[in-house]
């Protein structure tokens, strides 16, 4: 990642002390350990952190670090330290740090907040602000918070530096991140424009005749783009397409409005499928009913999720008994997919198998295969899919990318009937450039299955990389020629399991990543044409695929038509 680094001021610097660190604290810190680590690759004494399962919050394991020098109200101050991941088992593959600087006691009142996300490569962080009140020695502290996911980090040169009153902290360096590609000029903005004036549009012949069908010439035509050919979906909840509220009807007249594609967020898993009985199904039933009433084009997720904390608490006794295992999970795949056999397009079969393997160590990989044919004897005309989330991370052999590859190669050669690969593209403040993305879908191409982005998000509290990077993302996707769609893991924050991801706000204001969304798939990459006909009543235009609406018109005589347009083709328009 390039470090973009604003100037710096030349005062004096102070550095204001701690008070020794060495526990952590908060309500899951058994959860995690401290240890003391020699030369951090040259940055000396750091401390590194493991936390081994995901408490309810963030703060739940953190690192506090009292000072021992005394603030002054107006101080100019800098917090810096420099941090790297050693592991990381979140689904954006960066390890995350938030940090605060706070009062020690009472309601902790905050002086910043701010959160970074890291790679494997050391990254430097500062944050300037300005001290609003006066602490004496003791009074304010440093915290680190590591409760994000299980994940070891390395932290580095921890500092609070005191530039005094006079020093603006604008003038600080401030350190941010950038992914390879950001820049405006970068050579794959052109290459990538041209693939989708190529891949995702074609020409439509538009004939104009009259009733007795002899062609009409200089007949005016508009060709409009009513639904994208390129899947545009979403995650959505069963309560908020079923419920009463203005929220939920706002909820729903969004959903229709900007999107073509909705997947189950929770209803369809194991549990809530199982717990939830009769009256559960019947309102997953409702609402895929309601999803095809609104040409909405319905999705599963998840059949089978393999590890003991996915699936029923139940199955963990089993662990020593293989074929009762095997027995529970194919009764599983043959009933809910037998009961909504025919009334989903795609379905997640298997998620995540890449971290999530208890069953299949158990098993064999080769259970899968079997899951897979299950599904397609019960359901034959809808799309399976494998789903996971690390096509993007890492390289080279034992990488998860290259893990990921060999799982969907196994299950090929196991003539497993899969028809795609999901990969849920969850994103953090560290992305990966586009170029790297795009390497990544040519080697997965080589499977010769259709990708789709099935859970994307972009969740960083730095807005500008967030909105670039929302933007960038999606214009690397839809250029290439074996991605057939993008769901985003929701879109309000009402409703959404990241909430600063969302593109809209809990009062329904859009934001600028959701902005980047509707400007992209409805205003550049969208088609509104208007030509004339020739001497033959015939013209072309060159159009996005997917639903066309045709009209025409001459002296006063008007018709329209319809057509799917996914290849070259002609479509005939007879005026009234």
């Amino acid at each position: 990642m390039a470090a973009v680094v604003s100037a710096r001021a030349d005062e004096p610097v102070s550095l204001l002390p701690f008070a020794p660190a060495d526990t952590l604290r908060g309500a899951d810190a058994e959860a995690a350990r401290l240890e003391t680590v020699g030369d951090a690759a040259g940055r000396g004494r750091a401390f590194r952190v493991t936390t081994t399962r995901k408490p309810p919050y963030p703060w739940n394991v953190s690192l506090p670090t009292a000072t021992v020098g005394r603030i002054t109200a107006g101080d100019a101050l800098q917090l810096t330290f420099a941090a790297r991941r050693i592991t990381s088992s979140h689904e954006t593959g960066e390890a995350q740090i938030d940090c605060v600087v706070e009062e020690s006691g009472g309601d902790h009142r905050k002086l910043a907040e701010s959160s970074h996300s890291f790679t494997d490569e050391w990254a430097d962080v500062s944050v300037p602000f300005r001290a609003d009140h006066a602490y004496e020695p003791g009074e304010a502290q440093v915290a680190l918070r590591f409760g994000f996911a299980p994940q070891c980090v390395e932290v580095a040169d921890l500092r609070l530096l005191n530039h005094g009153p006079q020093v603006d902290p604008a003038t600080l360096r401030t350190t941010t991140r950038r992914y390879p590609g950001f820049e405006s000029d970068a050579p794959w903005r052109k290459a990538a424009a041209r693939r989708i004036a190529e891949i995702r549009q074609a020409n439509l012949a538009v004939q104009v005749r009259d009733a007795t069908g002899t062609p009409v010439p200089d007949a005016t035509i508009r060709v409009c783009l009513t639904r994208h050919a390129f899947a545009l979906g979403t995650c959505v909840k069963v309560e908020r397409i079923l419920g009463t509220t203005p929220d939920d009807a706002r909820y729903r007249e969004t959903l229709t409005r900007h999107f073509t594609k909705a997947v189950f967020e929770d209803e369809l898993k194991w549990d809530p499928w199982e717990q939830g009985g009769e009256t559960h199904r019947e309102r997953v039933l409702a609402t895929i009913r309601w999803l095809r009433e609104h040409d909405m084009s319905p999705r599963g997720h998840v059949i089978v999720w393999p590890s003991w904390g996915r699936m029923p608490a139940r199955l963990r006794a089993l662990e020593h008994d293989p074929p009762a295992l095997r027995r529970e999970i194919e009764a599983r795949v043959e009933g809910q997919t037998r009961r909504l056999s025919g009334l989903l397009d795609e379905w997640d079969v298997v998620n995540e198998n890449y971290a999530h393997t208890d069953a299949t160590d158990i098993l064999g990989r080769s259970a899968m295969a079997d899951w897979f044919r299950i599904a397609a004897r019960e359901t034959p005309d809808t799309r399976l899919f494998y789903n996971d989330y690390v096509m993007f991370q890492g390289d080279g052999p034992g990488s998860p990318s290259e893990t990921l590859f060999k799982i969907l190669s196994d299950l090929q050669t196991a003539a497993a009937p899969i028809g795609g690969i999901g990969e849920q593209a969850h994103f953090g403040g560290n992305p990966p450039g586009p170029e790297a993305v795009l390497a990544k879908l040519d080697r997965f191409a080589t499977l010769g299955l259709p990708i789709q982005i099935t859970e994307f998000d972009v969740d960083t509290a730095d807005r500008e990389v967030q909105v670039s990077y929302t933007r960038d993302f999606l214009t690397t996707v839809f250029s290439h020629p074996s991605v057939t769609g993008v769901i985003c893991w929701g879109f309000w924050e009402g409703s959404h399991w990241k909430p600063r991801a969302a593109f809209w706000d809990r009062q329904w204001n859009l934001r600028p990543n959701g902005r980047v969304w509707l400007d992209l798939f409805e205003k550049e990459w969208t088609t509104d044409a208007r030509a004339t006909t020739d001497g033959s009543g015939c013209c072309t235009v060159r159009a996005f695929k997917g639903r066309l609406r045709v009209t025409a018109e001459h002296g006063g005589r008007r018709g329209a038509a319809t057509t799917d347009h996914l290849a070259d083709g002609t479509v005939l328009v007879t005026l009234e």
